[in-house]
């Protein structure tokens, strides 16, 4: 019985060499094949990454979308209430489509050139324009890699925080232009690295051509608009667009509800003071970054958030918790059955210790109420 045992491992273990330290005798590198059996799209070389023409012949990913009317001339996609994956394909993020006279102004296009084009074959049954000008609310890639699409289908103008150039293309910090930095090879953002060819196939980083140093009004196509700067807050330069005629303001990611916020690249006190301008417009819908709630209550849970987020913080602070335990002491109860509190809440709490252990701006904060009162 014995001798029976050791010759059936010998035939196990024989059997099973190919396989052992990931070898295969037909499948020479399955590290760059997605699910579908289509290569990634950038291969690694020595001088760094270089788009492949191995790009898959698998049909598009259909991200099934149905556009949703806020008011009369603001339509949007609603993204689902998670983080990237390759199941939702990266539609995780709210995009808008406003009708000019003669085209339709895209806000935030998505999180790939697929996602636009089905977008925009989706607006196109509600009115047969094209897409001239594109604006963005900041730099975070799920709200901006369907940019090449308009850009290199309809020859739209990008207008959008010039953070997307500089931070990803590698122009001039000061002009948003190309400079002595700007990259012949483009970085592998999050969507790319996350979603399966066939629904990242044709995202190319495409540069913002307009930006604004400041807040601005402008018309576009019969469109009045107001593109307001409220700096850093979800990221590093985030921006609202705010329809006066429409009483429509759409707002990025300084506004989600029904989820939490992720606040990896913000600060409390720039978000609060983004939703202070906003609460300064006069509008009857909002448009969050991600979320559903486009009421007058749209950004009630983003200033109930923040604001408890930064009290009780500064009371841990001022209590002498230590930064290791701040997350056992701040928890955000309130916000326990949102989407994404377990994953994304501790990681806010923590991060915001670190930004308010050296705050001091209690004065600040008690002129802006006097502000306030007197008016």
């Amino acid at each position: 019985m014995k001798k029976l045992l050791v010759l059936l491992a010998i035939v196990a273990f024989v059997i099973a060499m190919p396989f052992i330290g990931n070898k295969s005798t037909t499948v020479k590198n399955p590290h760059k094949l997605d699910a579908d059996g289509n290569f990634i799209m950038y291969d690694w070389h020595h001088e760094g990454f270089k788009e492949t023409s191995r790009t898959g012949t698998n049909p598009e990913w259909d991200y099934m979308l149905k556009p949703v009317q806020v008011s009369e001339r603001v339509w949007c996609f609603f993204g689902a209430m998670e983080m990237p994956t390759k199941e939702n394909a990266g539609d995780m993020s709210n995009s808008c489509y406003i009708k000019g006279n003669d085209s339709w102004i895209a806000w935030d296009s998505g999180p790939s050139y697929i996602f636009a084009k089905q977008a925009h074959a989706a607006m196109k049954k509600i009115a047969d324009l094209p897409v001239k000008t594109v604006i963005v609310s900041h730099e975070h890639d799920d709200h901006w890699l369907g940019n090449n699409y308009y850009k290199e289908t309809q020859g739209a103008l990008i207008v959008g925080p010039k953070s997307v150039n500089v931070n990803y293309l590698g122009y001039d910090e000061h002009t948003g232009k190309p400079g002595e930095n700007t990259r012949e090879i483009p970085p592998q953002t999050r969507m790319i690295r996350a979603l399966y060819q066939n629904a990242i196939r044709g995202t190319k980083l495409a540069s913002v051509d307009r930006s604004f140093e400041d807040t601005t009004k402008f018309s576009a196509h019969g469109v009045e608009f107001e593109y307001v700067k409220v700096g850093y807050a979800h990221s590093e330069e985030d921006w609202f667009l705010y329809l006066p005629e429409d009483k429509v303001v759409l707002v990025g990611d300084v506004v989600m509800n029904g989820r939490v916020t992720s606040n990896r690249d913000g600060i409390v006190v720039g978000q609060l003071n983004a939703l202070k301008a906003i609460k300064a417009r006069d509008w009857n819908h909002l448009v969050p970054g991600h979320g559903f709630i486009t009421d007058k209550t749209g950004a009630d849970e983003s200033i109930q958030y923040f604001t408890l987020l930064k009290d009780r913080v500064l009371e841990g602070i001022e209590e002498e918790i230590h930064p290791d335990y701040i997350t056992r002491s701040v928890t955000l109860e309130e916000f326990r059955d949102k989407d994404l509190y377990y994953l994304l809440s501790p990681g806010n709490v923590f991060r915001s210790y670190e930004e308010l252990e050296m705050y001091d701006g209690d004065e600040e904060d008690e002129e802006e109420e006097e502000e306030e009162g007197e008016e």
